[in-house]
């Protein structure tokens, strides 16, 4: 038994022939016919968040994991808006959602009902479509046009990455249940390989077999083992650098990590030796700073961004090609396609990386108990094979300055890089792969997504980590804020949260670590059980974190 109304038969029906397995439901009662429907179904994975924020999330979570379109449901009015931040992170992060909003009869909006809004279009910034269901699907026009609107939906979601919206108005009476009789057909759209017309390959391939510097930058990226591979391969190239941020989660010893500890490195900011002569970005966001200050300081002569995407980015402001195909297909295509160079432009930048390496070691050998400190040891203790999932802001620029593992997946909200809602993504990756996992985040973020912690299982692989140093540290990291009379009050915006209350509060476990040892062995008896979700709070409130960290950076320019 599901919902009586017919176009939600006929959406439910086309969701479960598409291969939709997973439905974060939030309570309501303008969306009961969805909840009752994907519910009463049976193929359908259904979770329930009462909070449509977190719900979001959560759901973006899911399908970063699964790489598949996950559905959202929630009731009328000012529940549909609370989508809107996980929607543009999953639109700038390409990450395919199936947004249902059910809605008030459309004569009915404006004209003083409760929770109607105008929600026809309401994402339109950060969609990569909107689609309104028929009010009533009365006649077979209706159903198929109800059954067709699901199939364009996750269609282009899951092909083109991102966010669809489907806006559904409903009647009352919203509970009554019948026999699914629904029969729409499903429309598949076939797989295809993109690959470049032999004389564009050959152009790009002599460009790059007469360059003796190219530099490859790898943003965001989720795991790909045979990007990693040939990428590995080319990287043998001497006259090749391949600079990776962790989130780009590719790993080779002849790549250059830690990009901001490595730039640091004086000479690199004055030798145009280091300037490439073709720069091939490959991702999503770009967390480093320097990097990008760099190479618009130092352009390269040609930047091509290697994307199977539409949108044309021009970060470096030095754009020459954006090439639309798999990122993976394109190096293949260049490595059986060109000769190797001989010069020594990976060298020199190797020999920075070895030296920040050094620099990085002594200064943290004498470093005291700091923010710095606990992400050393975060570090150490995380587990192999397991998935990190890190906060922003602070929380991944530390990461960045840490060699990644490789058998550690790492996820960060970056496409918006907004702190709201990293903690119910993390959950709701978690939830998905049932991997070990951990969220380390910063405090301000924590507080700010903590109905988050309504909807942890108790039976989650989910370790979180608060980086508790009494407000945004961020701000007194950053150039600015601190030549201001309102950097604590209007920046930093300390907090005094008692942090194992709001724990016991939704009863999850805390414990709380003000040293190196304390955090050790709070990590050792954490990692000792892993399906026991916990939260860890690291102390570091009246720790000099910025000073720590400023110094830090001014011992790399030696």
């Amino acid at each position: 038994m599901i919902s009586d109304k017919k176009g939600i038969q006929q959406l439910v029906e086309v969701c479960s022939r598409k291969g939709i397995e997973h439905v974060v439901l939030s309570p309501g009662s303008r969306n009961a016919p969805l909840s009752i429907s994907f519910n009463e179904y049976g193929s359908f994975t259904c979770v329930s968040i009462p909070d449509e924020r977190c719900a979001a999330f959560f759901a973006l979570g899911i399908a970063q994991q699964t790489r598949k379109p996950v559905a959202i449901s929630c009731t009328s009015g000012s529940a549909a808006l609370n989508y809107a931040p996980a929607l543009a992170e999953a639109f700038y992060q390409k990450v395919p959602l199936l947004v249902l909003t059910a809605d008030r009869p459309v004569e009915w909006i404006d004209q003083g009902e409760g929770q109607s809004i105008r929600q026809r279009n309401i994402y339109s910034n950060y969609i990569l479509d909107s689609f309104e269901m028929p009010q009533e699907a009365d006649h077979p026009d209706e159903e198929w046009s109800c059954a067709r609107i699901a199939n364009d939906a996750i269609n282009l979601a899951t092909h083109e990455l991102g966010p669809v919206h489907i806006n559904i108005p409903l009647r009352e009476n919203l509970y009554q249940q019948k026999t699914n009789s629904a029969n729409p057909r499903a429309v598949y759209v076939p797989k295809t390989n993109v690959s470049l017309a032999p004389e564009e390959l050959d152009a790009l391939a002599e460009k790059w077999e007469n360059s003796s510097k190219k530099l490859v930058l790898a943003g965001q990226l989720n795991p790909d083992e045979k990007l990693n591979e040939v990428l590995g391969q080319i990287s043998s190239d001497p006259s090749v650098v391949i600079l990776t941020e962790t989130t780009a989660n590719i790993c080779h010893p002849n790549f250059n990590p830690c990009i901001d500890r490595l730039i640091s490195v004086d000479r690199i900011n004055k030798l145009p030796d280091f300037r490439p002569e073709i720069l091939v970005s490959i991702g999503g966001a770009i967390i480093s700073k320097k990097i990008k200050a760099l190479f618009r300081k130092f352009q390269p002569e040609e930047h091509w961004h290697i994307a199977n995407e539409s949108t044309v980015k021009d970060t470096f402001q030095s754009l020459t090609k954006h090439i639309r195909i798999n990122p993976a297909t394109f190096f293949r295509s260049i490595l059986d396609s060109c000769r190797v160079g001989s010069n020594g432009y990976r060298e020199l930048w190797r020999n920075c990386h070895y030296r920040s390496e050094i620099l990085h070691d002594e200064y943290l050998e004498t470093t005291p108990w700091s923010d710095l400190k606990a992400y050393q040891t975060i570090v150490a203790y995380l587990p192999d094979h397991s998935t990190l999932h890190m906060g922003n802001s602070t929380a991944v620029r530390y990461f960045q300055l840490f060699e990644p593992v490789n058998s550690i997946d790492y996820y960060c909200n970056r496409g918006v890089s907004g702190i709201d809602g990293s903690t119910s993504t993390a959950m709701g990756a978690t939830f998905a792969s049932q991997k070990p996992s951990t969220l380390v985040t910063g405090d301000i973020s924590f507080l700010y997504d903590s109905n988050a912690l309504w909807n942890l299982d108790d039976n989650s692989n989910l370790k979180i980590i608060v980086l508790n140093n009494g407000g945004g540290n961020i701000f007194k990291i950053i150039p600015g804020p601190d030549t201001t009379n309102q950097l604590n009050d209007f920046f930093v915006t300390k907090q005094n949260v008692n942090i194992g209350q709001l724990c016991a509060a939704f009863g999850i476990l805390h414990s709380r670590a003000c040293s190196t040892m304390e955090l050790e062995e709070c990590l050792k008896r954490a990692y000792s059980s892993i399906s026991t979700p916990e939260v860890i709070e690291v102390y570091t409130a009246n720790e000099d974190n910025d000073n720590i960290l400023k110094s830090y950076f001014e011992n790399l320019k030696k």
